[in-house]
């Protein structure tokens, strides 16, 4: 029998684009055997007070998360903030902007798909979030009921991805502020799953020197995508910029064929676990 890691420290709950509600999830998380995790829904830190409360009751310690939408050099990169004080207030008036981010992205797409002979979908995406963060998930739901697509794969590979019908990025905020709120809120800024960001190597070590410089902290090692070559290559940036190193499934819904909800690996021994980073949890 494998060993799994009983941490995971990358979840999304229904407050951004996850299909469990905070509860749920942390009920997931129980009978999946993990013991320490936290929820980083997008650009929101609404679900962590239900989490928290949950997680006590399974005696799961639940840290406190987010993940940052943020820009980079064009590209949109996604930055985890592990451990964070959520009553800070630049925290939550990033929040607030990024909601707003949020909702006029959902309206661009509705009329790029409107544009292209899809009516309802920005109506429908609105119905069914549970929260104020309208995602593209929520659009994808809406394609694949009506038929439009096969699946989410499908619709984010012919509809919600760049030069397709439906694809609108927003201006997000640039990663030397994201790393900044991240600090301001007493928490560890956390690069998620570099090795999806389709770059060179070379591009690559100059986002993570950057991201150093700025103040991050640590890197994704260990991720859904857990293929060997992958975590080798990603425990070696760890170690070349001297990064603490963590684990999270990216966990959304029991439907993706890549999700690894409580069967992940455990960390390299020769990294520094990130967790390792903060000497006492902030509770919600």
């Amino acid at each position: 029998m494998p060993e799994y890691s009983k941490i995971d420290l990358h979840t999304h709950s229904n407050r951004s684009d996850g299909e469990l509600s905070p509860e749920s999830l942390i009920n997931k998380a129980s009978a999946n055997g993990i013991k320490m995790m936290a929820l980083t829904d997008h650009d929101t830190i609404s679900g962590l007070k239900d989490a928290n409360e949950a997680a006590i009751k399974h005696n799961i310690k639940l840290i406190n998360g987010i993940e940052l939408s943020t820009q980079w050099e064009n590209r949109a990169i996604h930055i985890v903030g592990l451990n964070i004080d959520i009553k800070n207030k630049l925290l939550i008036e990033t929040c607030e902007d990024l909601s707003v981010l949020r909702k006029n992205r959902a309206i661009k797409i509705g009329q790029k798909l409107s544009a292209a002979g899809i009516d309802g979908a920005y109506e429908y995406a609105k119905k069914i979030s549970t929260s104020e963060n309208i995602t593209r998930h929520h659009f994808a739901k809406f394609l694949v009921e009506k038929k439009y697509a096969k699946n989410h794969a499908d619709v984010f590979k012919r509809f919600l991805v760049k030069n397709k019908p439906g694809y609108f990025s927003p201006k997000w905020p640039q990663l030397s502020e994201t790393i900044k709120v991240i600090k301001a809120a007493n928490g560890v800024a956390v690069i998620a799953h570099p090795l999806r960001y389709k770059m060179t190597a070379t591009k690559l070590d100059k986002l993570i020197k950057e991201f150093k410089n700025l103040g991050g902290m640590a890197i994704e090692v260990i991720t859904s995508h857990d293929i060997k070559s992958e975590v080798i290559q990603a425990s070696n940036l760890a170690k070349k910029f001297n990064l603490s190193a963590s684990i999270g499934s990216d966990f959304h819904n029991e439907k993706n064929a890549w999700n690894k909800f409580g069967k992940l690996p455990l960390l390299p021994e020769s990294l520094i676990p990130v967790w390792h980073l903060w000497t006492e949890v902030r509770l919600s």
